[in-house]
């Protein structure tokens, strides 16, 4: 979510094109998408999320929302959505935020025992996680909302900073902190004394294991354990970002699964993943062999067992955050959120992709300005469309210790 990707990899992610069969395929006319949309599409405001959206996402185990980054309406909705969804059992909200501070976030939903001067970020995904402990406020304790981060740290901020921070706050907090201030004494002057320092500390907590789980208890030294993992593999992802980013991509989409899996095997209850549109796809990309996280959830993760479904979210108009408006001025009379819009003007739109002129191509879809002709039943199961969204984006690159 951090990262500061080129404009054509944006397009390249945003591209939903079968590879082959799509060129052949005659547009679909305006007036029969039209009649699709009026037929299928469930319309409603901000105030409440209708039934048939609920059971149509409520029969799935896991529910994959991908994001256009940083809209406020966005951020509110799935509130809304795991209010609404909470009756019918589901528990757990999964996002793409970095790993490092999944404790810090579970200690924030438990009223900030450890870190009570901590808060989230106004911005992004963060920006949900106020709203749920305040929702959590209202339901028993073995029924409230969890939050769990599944994605690497693909920001070094100069030396890790914001990983030892996290890493010294535990230091202090734990009974028996000299393995952890040993680590962490000094900083990382570079990626090198960076890796083989967490590779000094994971070998020491796996010697000690039997010692550290008596002093920490075993949640605790679960969780350092795994963050010294997660931190080995996103150094490795920084340190080729910029000489072979399409294997970086690569690499952290694989620790992305990994993660996901973790959080959903032997889980009862139902769960929600929201991250980027481009990690949701579940199909692959024209020009790519790249499995992203949706894509693996819905063919291949035995965690969840195909019991999963894929929403893309959209907007019909952008506007804020410093950049220029988005509008769907530019998309022909047949683009389906175009059509989306003016179908149910001024309102939330639901649109499942069940009719099958979504599965044999030949749709227009203008994803932020640009127009792509293709099939999006192969990359998504529904859209959500807001008439209007406001960019709400950080000044500078975010860090889970600051609200920049």
């Amino acid at each position: 979510m951090w990262e500061r990707i080129p404009a054509a990899v944006v397009l390249l992610f945003c591209l939903v094109i079968p590879v082959a069969g799509c060129s052949s395929v005659a547009e679909v006319s305006q007036v029969d998408l039209a009649q699709i949309v009026e037929r299928d599409g469930i319309a409603f405001s901000a105030e409440a999320i209708p039934a048939q959206v609920l059971d149509r996402l409520a029969a799935h185990r896991l529910i994959v929302v991908g994001e256009t980054h940083f809209l406020r309406e966005h951020q509110e909705w799935m509130v809304d959505l795991l209010r609404s969804l909470h009756a019918r059992g589901f528990r757990q909200l999964l996002l793409e935020w970095p790993q490092m501070a999944d404790w810090l976030v579970a200690d924030y939903l438990a009223g900030g025992q450890i870190r009570p001067d901590w808060s989230p970020p106004t911005w992004g995904m963060a920006a949900m996680i106020a709203p749920i402990r305040e929702v959590n406020k209202t339901l028993p304790a073995g029924e409230q909302i969890q939050v769990r981060n599944i994605d690497v740290n693909l920001s070094d901020y100069g030396g890790a900073r914001d990983f030892l921070g996290l890493l010294g706050w535990l230091s202090v907090h734990l009974g028996s902190p000299e393995q952890l201030q040993a680590a962490i004494q000094g900083g990382f002057q570079n990626e090198a004394s960076h890796t083989q320092k967490l590779e000094t500390l994971r070998d020491r907590l796996a010697s000690e294991r039997s010692q550290l789980t008596t002093s920490w208890g075993s949640d605790w030294y679960d969780t350092i354990t795994e963050m010294v993992e997660v931190e080995l593999a996103s150094a490795r992802i920084r340190g080729i970002r910029n000489s072979d980013y399409d294997r970086s991509v690569r690499e952290r989409e694989e620790e992305m699964k990994r993660l996901t899996d973790l959080r959903l095997l032997g889980y009862e209850h139902g769960s929600v993943l929201n991250i980027g549109g481009n990690h949701a796809q579940k199909s692959y990309l024209k020009g790519t062999k790249q499995e992203w996280l949706g894509d693996y959830l819905v063919h291949r993760s035995t965690a969840v067992g195909g019991s999963v479904v894929v929403v893309a979210v959209t907007a019909a108009r952008m506007t804020g955050g410093g950049h220029p408006d988005f509008t769907l001025e530019a998309s022909p009379s047949n683009e389906l959120f175009r059509v989306m819009n003016e179908t149910w003007p001024g309102q939330i739109v639901f649109l499942p992709l069940d009719d099958s002129v979504f599965a044999t191509g030949g749709v227009p879809m203008n994803f932020e300005e640009t127009i792509y002709v293709g099939t999006p039943k192969r990359v998504y199961d529904a859209f959500l469309q807001f008439p209007l969204a406001h960019r709400v984006i950080p000044a500078s690159s975010p860090s889970p210790e600051t609200d920049q």
